[in-house]
């Protein structure tokens, strides 16, 4: 068993600024960082020898294991990337497209969910429409959702949790509209997983994407897409190479893999995946139901310590069930970027901006922020004013 008492002692620098942006970039435990560097020494021994390359490959296999275990999925609707973006472009480019066609995103998307969707408008007449994310509505969300779906929708793409809000989507519910309408969904799940519990089997999605960099603790440029069974050859493989194939011949011959191992190929770096397995490992070591149990916790403890706070404006449902492992706020008269700016250089406390202008800050929180770091985190921003920015 491992405690979050013990996890943060791993973390190297942990103490030095109150960490509060593990929903963009999570720091690393040291077992995570001494896997992925003893698995790259020891590739380094000789990568072409069999005994080593073996090795390496059922790696690969136990972290694909590993990862679909933690979604409730086969390892062969598992593919192993470098972060949620790659399976989105994966997805979005494996659409044989039909001028008209209908891209239905929210308001609330990060840039890894649009602009891949941006682009493939123009290239191929293809029409954007956005559902209103804003309020904690699900019943008005579902209803703007199956008005939309009486278009000739392609497919709906969809943050299973809002960067800019932290709000979790009826994910559940909209599958069955999309399913009605014949329509694939895509969840982008880069601020759900590890936040909170991911059963692809329960949402009932076609494709799932996640990040192994945020909530888990794990190695920059690891992720995974998941593909529904049934879906494998609805996409056209944009991208193929060495491993992509089952069998091939010298003249034209090819069958791809009949798993979601066919939208991998070439060299893969086996210390990140090493030390992706080795956080997910960490996790099991914790326990699932404890490690989103403490995260709900700590989110729970911010939003009581800082909506009372005059000037701030939560933006994070209050509903614990519709809430992921973040606090969104404004404070009057800021934009997100001075409180940010104002936190990390007058308290060493990091946040996250949600874009430049705009006045949302992002407060990530995980089982290893202590209640210390949420008092500094309150008192800090009540200090802060339009005034106290200018002097």
């Amino acid at each position: 068993m491992l405690g979050f008492a013990e996890l943060r002692a791993m973390i190297a620098g942990i103490d030095d600024v109150a960490y509060f942006q593990t929903s963009g970039f999570s720091p690393k435990p040291a077992p995570v960082l001494d896997d992925a560097i003893h698995w790259m020494r020891f590739q380094a021994r000789g990568p072409a020898l069999p005994a080593i390359a073996d090795a390496c490959a059922t790696l690969v296999e136990q972290t694909r294991a590993d990862v679909a275990a933690a979604i409730n999925a086969s390892p062969d609707d598992v593919m192993l990337n470098e972060n949620a973006t790659v399976g989105i472009n994966i997805v979005a480019n494996g659409i044989a497209w039909r001028p008209g066609d209908v891209v239905l995103l929210s308001d609330h998307e990060h840039p890894g969910n649009r602009v891949v969707w941006y682009e493939i408008a123009r290239r191929h007449d293809v029409q954007l429409r956005f559902l209103p994310l804003d309020g904690a509505d699900d019943a008005q969300l579902l209803r703007a959702a199956a008005s939309a779906l009486q278009a000739p929708v392609r497919i709906v793409s969809l943050s299973h949790v809002s960067r800019r809000s932290g709000r979790v989507i009826p994910a559940p519910s909209l599958s069955r509209l999309c399913a009605q309408a014949g329509v694939p969904l895509l969840l982008d799940g880069a601020q759900a997983f590890g936040a909170i519990p991911v059963d692809v089997a329960a949402l009932g999605c076609d494709f799932y994407v996640l990040s192994g960099h945020k909530y888990i603790l794990g190695p920059q440029a690891t992720g995974a897409l998941y593909v529904r069974h049934d879906r494998l050859d609805w996409l056209r493989p944009s991208w193929l190479g060495s491993r992509s194939q089952q069998t091939m011949d010298q003249h034209g011959g090819l069958v791809l893999q009949p798993s979601a191992r066919r939208f991998e190929f070439g060299t893969r770096n086996i210390g990140d995946i090493a030390g992706f397995r080795r956080a997910l490992h960490m996790i099991d070591a914790i326990g699932w139901p404890a490690w989103f149990a403490a995260i709900a916790e700590r989110v729970a403890t911010t939003i009581a310590a800082l909506a009372p706070l005059p000037g701030v404006v939560i933006e994070t449902p209050m509903l614990a069930e519709q809430r992921g492992g973040m606090v969104c706020l404004r404070v009057a008269g800021l934009t997100g970027s001075e409180v940010y700016h104002a936190l990390l250089e007058r308290a060493h406390i990091l946040v996250s901006p949600f874009e430049p202008g705009t006045a949302t800050v992002r407060v990530s929180l995980h089982g290893f922020t202590t209640d210390h770091e949420i008092e500094r985190l309150a008192s800090a921003i009540a200090a802060l004013s339009p005034a106290s920015i200018t002097t």
